[in-house]
């Protein structure tokens, strides 16, 4: 049973809590919660898992193999189009559609709805990507890609603030980070087996991603009785995309944080593949086969140090602590291949890499979910906190070229992109990140 306290009651089973408001607003309801059950973590985790195999393995490389198949000679400038705009589609759409979550009302519950809507309809725009032969295509298949995903990722973070109680949401977001770069693996090793099979990398993802969208209707427990929802109009759903900063300094200092060394992450991520051609001077088979080697390593990273930092944040509460030493990795990892004109350095970043971001990732869902503004509207604050991850993947690539054209790389004087004035933007970026840790109210 859920009781809400100071602001009425509520019948019906709910396991999830919301954040303390920070700075003195108004009381907000309080609900008193039991331990998440394993079937519920499982299906979490699982669905996580999936909805991120389907979403990642474009940006990894299908995306950018499609974009060379299409245009060989302008493949950067049509991939930055098609990553940028698709990217600005998921930092408008997640949170409007965490805001439509939070008011949906029926015998379906107002999560598991949009959870399955979502990863079923990233099948049609799979196909659409598949069978593009031009620029508009593609880009129209991405679209319709993003905002099926983020439809179904703004109500899958809810369930974590809905069902899971402050006790253990450390544990289950480190885990729950934990699936999300396990989910990147499938896609890594799909690269490697069928790297001339573009339209099956588009295609199976999409597919797994429909099943794991079946498995979370089945198994994720919904609230079908929850206090009534105020109606949705133009307003609320304009208004669902910003927040009040002044509601809680602490969620907009953890929002840019996720911001800035989302975007360091993102100059280099979308970019991989072609760092590699150029300042390494590989072949597409060569840096692809590279791309999936150090993918693997760093996935493997990601999930342990996810795993191990969220159990070790629940014990602790110092999550601050967890966010330095996050940074402080991500930094080293963008010198080390500022300087990088061989291959072993680049497991070195990759190794710290994912590190960095396991541990990141680890506890900034569970911090985040302590200083929202509103639990009760949970969804459209995650999705608002979720731009924080979407929206530096469009200016990133807007902002990569400019700093690719500056000058020459010292590293690489014959080759006519600036890697490391790229990389180091990037450290710039994650060392910000990292010095904006004080101001994390505990």
């Amino acid at each position: 049973m859920t009781e809400l306290k100071g602001g009425g009651a509520a019948r019906g089973e709910q396991e999830g809590g919301g954040a303390e408001q920070e700075g003195g607003g108004a009381a907000r309801a309080e609900r008193v919660l039991v331990r998440a059950p394993r079937r519920t973590i499982t299906a979490l985790l699982v669905t996580e898992l999936l909805l991120t195999f389907a979403l990642a393995t474009p940006l990894i490389a299908t995306l950018s193999l499609k974009a060379n198949e299409i245009d060989p000679a302008a493949k950067e400038s049509l991939l930055g189009v098609v990553t940028a705009v698709g990217a600005l589609a998921a930092f408008l759409l997640n949170p409007v559609f965490g805001h439509l979550s939070d008011r949906t009302r029926g015998r379906y519950g107002r999560r598991r709805p949009w959870i399955m809507a979502g990863l079923a309809g990233g099948v049609p725009a799979a196909v659409v990507m598949a069978t593009a032969t031009g620029t508009a295509q593609l880009l129209i298949g991405w679209l319709l890609a993003q905002a099926s995903y983020n439809a179904a990722l703004a109500a899958l973070s809810a369930v974590i603030a809905d069902r899971v109680p402050p006790e253990q949401q450390a544990t289950v977001s480190g885990l729950f980070g934990a699936a999300g770069f396990a989910g990147v693996t499938p896609g890594l090793v799909l690269v490697g087996l069928l790297p001339g099979n573009v339209a099956a990398l588009f295609l199976i993802p999409a597919v797994a991603g429909a099943l794991g969208g079946l498995l979370a209707w089945r198994m994720l427990r919904d609230d079908t009785v929850v206090p009534e929802a105020a109606p949705v109009n133009p307003r609320s759903v304009l208004s669902s995309m910003v927040f009040d900063p002044r509601l809680s300094p602490s969620f907009t200092v953890v929002w840019a944080q996720r911001f800035l060394l989302q975007f360091a992450n993102a100059l280099i991520g979308t970019f991989g593949l072609f760092y590699l051609m150029t300042r390494l001077e590989m072949s597409t088979a060569a840096a692809a086969a590279l791309v999936s080697a150090t993918g693997l390593l760093s996935l493997v990273l990601n999930v342990v140090a996810a795993g191990v930092s969220g159990r070790l944040a629940s014990r602790t509460q110092a999550y601050r602590a967890f966010i330095v030493v996050a940074g402080l990795l991500l930094t080293c990892s963008m010198l080390v291949k500022m300087v990088a004109d061989t291959v072993w350095p680049i497991y070195l970043a990759t190794g710290l890499a994912g590190i960095g971001l396991g541990v990141f990732y680890a506890v900034d869902l569970a911090l985040v979910i302590r200083v929202m503004p509103s639990s009760a509207d949970s969804a459209r604050y995650l999705g608002v906190f979720n731009i924080a991850k979407a929206l530096p993947q469009s200016i990133a690539p807007a902002v990569a070229p400019l700093l690719l054209a500056v000058g020459s790389d010292p590293v690489a004087p014959a080759a006519d992109k600036n890697y490391f004035l790229l990389f180091c933007g990037g450290a710039v970026a994650a060392l910000i990140a990292t010095a904006l840790t004080p101001l994390i109210r505990k």
